[in-house]
């Protein structure tokens, strides 16, 4: 059976920046991404990770972006 890791990519509102949003993993809120969506995914998808789905599981108003990719064995 195929175990995964799952991580969510999750904007904050951010003036100033292209976009207006501001990327983070919700692992590591500390250390934003960037405001670049597409090179964003990009990255991540190099490291693995893949879209699992898109919703608001933060109840936010802001849908947020569920990824996964194989665990560690």
């Amino acid at each position: 059976m195929s175990k995964f890791e799952y991580e969510i990519l999750t904007g904050r509102d951010q003036l100033g920046v292209p976009g207006g949003v501001t990327w983070f993993l919700s692992s590591n809120l500390e250390n934003p991404l960037g405001p670049h969506l597409r090179a964003i995914l990009n990255d991540l998808g190099n490291q693995g990770w893949e879209m699992a789905g898109i919703g608001d599981v933060a109840f936010s108003g802001r849908a947020e972006i569920i990824l996964k990719r194989p665990a560690a064995q």
